[in-house]
């Protein structure tokens, strides 16, 4: 080699000597913090992990929803030497064809969530499978105990990832409550990069528990009056309520048909509807002791009068409105008791529409009742300046305006109660007692004088008695109630193929322990309230009384001679 090549090749290996040296000093020097980083996210990654989720339970213990502790299952897909063979080894344990395992290894992401709410067995043996690849992370699974009851009530869940998140009813109105707050762990990989470990960054809190008002057995009695209603009248479905009126506690919010929350993808959507709250219907004859009511309250009434409904109809406006009950010269008492359209609409006629308007108003009839779910109806109730010159009869017999089954429980609890208009109350406390209500519970204002109210409680005794609620008569006690057979609006009309059947009261009387509300929507064999609603009514009745104890009452004294009142009957 000549001295020329020599000192050239000494010069490039000098130079690239001195560039290798350059080089390990800015990366152990200079960017040594970058790769310091670089490492350390290789090695470490931050994982966001949800506490268990607050069980919801019932006034007397049962528990509707509960959270159990399971795992997820975490691949780093880059880390993972042979995956085709993980896959076949996987499926078994997961059950899973190997090739779907294996696609997902594929083309998922980095980070993938091999499997969620898996036993921590399960979790185990896939570790095992390789363990600088997979990491085992705290999660939990949704439990209902209870299945179908009280499903509209409670809910259900859905998946963001790990978090599970509220979908319906109550498992979405209490999110921020029952989530609780999340734990934040920090998954490292060994120097080896052979084994994964957690270590909790952040500790969380699980979510509070849900005390509610609801009685569980005499929940699953009212689901189980309203199925077999809808079953026995061909229905499209059902709903009831069951409040306290001393409290305003529901007791009872039952929705039929119904779904089973751990599976709500098995019935349709329409099923997962609280029929008691989220729907408003034309209220029907149910509405004629507020008219009756206000026209008390104002005098426009007299004592012992009597109202001509002998032509089983009345003309109003041009419409001729028919009277289903018996022909008869009626006093107040005897049109609520027989419930007669033509009697209530000439009581209607002697008030002014603003004096109507703001009677129903004071019932709670066009606002939410506010108990704490979403999508709560308001109903109905158009201001006196939109009426008709029909208007005052259609409000008066149940039409124009609409009620959710719950508004209308709460309207009857004021005459339940004396005359007070109550906050309904759905959930009593979280844990630890902190409150939950949506307002004060119990009393709001004072709607009926004491003495009107039990005027209304005699009238409404008088229908199960004498008129048209004698199905919902229970043995041994005194009961009060009205029915109402309402025409569906459908298309922006009323026609005589679409009826909702209602039937409200309470039991006992004179000392109302329970206001029962029914509906029932769009019955097909027989519509009518009084061979529909009034039946269900009264099973549940039965079973109100048998659960909360409640001795008979004295019977009521009749007229000397007894025997069933007519139409001409005094009442």
């Amino acid at each position: 080699m000549s001295r020329r090549r020599l000192t050239l090749v000494t010069v490039v290996l000098v130079v690239a000597g001195l560039g290798v040296v350059a080089r390990a000093a800015q990366v152990m020097i200079v960017e040594h913090g970058r790769y310091e980083r670089l490492a350390r996210k290789q090695q470490r990654r931050t994982i966001t992990v949800p506490s268990l989720r607050g069980e919801i339970r019932t006034a007397d213990g049962y528990l509707l929803a509960t959270s159990a502790s399971r795992v997820a299952v975490q691949v780093d897909t880059h880390a993972l030497q042979y995956p085709k063979l993980f896959a076949v080894a996987a499926a078994p344990i997961l059950g899973q064809p190997a090739s779907r395992i294996a696609k997902r290894l594929e083309n998922g992401p980095r980070a993938l969530w091999l499997a969620q709410r898996v036993e921590r067995k399960v979790g185990e043996a896939l570790r095992q499978l390789a363990p600088g690849a997979v990491v085992l992370v705290p999660d939990s699974e949704r439990l209902y105990p209870l299945h179908r009851l009280a499903a509209a009530v409670v809910g259900f869940t859905g998946r963001e990832e790990l978090r599970t998140v509220g979908r319906f009813g109550l498992e979405q109105s209490y999110e921020t409550l029952l989530a609780g707050e999340p734990e934040r762990y920090l998954a490292v990989r060994d120097a080896e990069q052979r084994q994964v470990r957690l270590r909790r960054l952040q500790r969380g809190r699980p979510g509070f528990d849900l005390q509610l008002t609801l009685n569980a057995r005499l929940q699953a009695a009212c689901e189980a009056a309203l199925n077999d209603t809808v079953a026995s009248s061909a229905a499209r479905g059902a709903a009831a309520v069951v409040l306290d009126p001393a409290t305003g506690d529901i007791l009872a919010l039952a929705s039929v048909p119904s779904f089973d929350p751990q599976d709500p993808a098995g019935s349709p959507s329409r099923d997962w509807r609280l029929r008691a709250v989220q729907d408003a219907y034309e209220p029907g004859s149910t509405v004629k002791p507020f008219v009756a009511a206000a026209a008390l309250a104002d005098g426009a009434v007299r004592w012992g009068e009597r109202f001509d409904c002998t032509r089983r109809g009345i003309s109003v406006a041009g419409h001729w409105i028919h009277d289903h009950a018996d022909p008869g010269r009626y006093t107040l008492d005897g049109i609520i008791t027989h419930s007669s359209n033509a009697g209530i609409v000439m009581i209607a006629e002697r008030l002014n529409p603003r004096q109507l308007w703001q009677t129903f108003d004071a019932f709670g009839f066009g606002r939410s009742p506010r108990v704490g779910l979403a999508g709560e109806a308001s109903g109905l109730l158009p201001p006196p300046s939109r009426w008709s010159r029909l208007s005052p009869a259609g409000i008066s017999l149940g039409q124009e305006l609409t009620v959710s089954p719950l508004q209308l429980a709460v309207a009857y609890a004021a005459i339940a109660n004396g005359g007070w208009l109550l906050q309904p109350r759905l959930v009593q406390r979280a844990t630890g007692g902190l409150d939950v209500s949506n307002g004060e519970p119990g009393r709001r204002a004072r709607v009926l004088d004491g003495a009107l109210a039990e005027r209304l409680r005699k009238m409404l005794e008088h229908v199960v008695e004498d008129g048209t609620g004698a199905e919902a008569a229970v043995a041994g006690y005194r009961v009060a109630g009205k029915t109402g057979t309402a025409q569906r609006a459908t298309d922006g009309h009323f026609d005589d193929e679409h009826h909702v059947a209602w039937f409200a009261g309470f039991v006992p009387a004179p000392h109302p322990r329970a206001v029962i509300v029914v509906a029932v929507d769009e019955p097909s064999h027989d519509y009518w309230a009084a061979s529909v609603a009034a039946p269900c009514f009264h099973n549940i009745a039965e079973e109100v009384v048998r659960l909360l104890a409640i001795p008979p009452a004295a019977p009521r004294l009749r007229l000397a001679g007894g025997g069933r009142r007519g139409p001409e009957a005094a009442l």
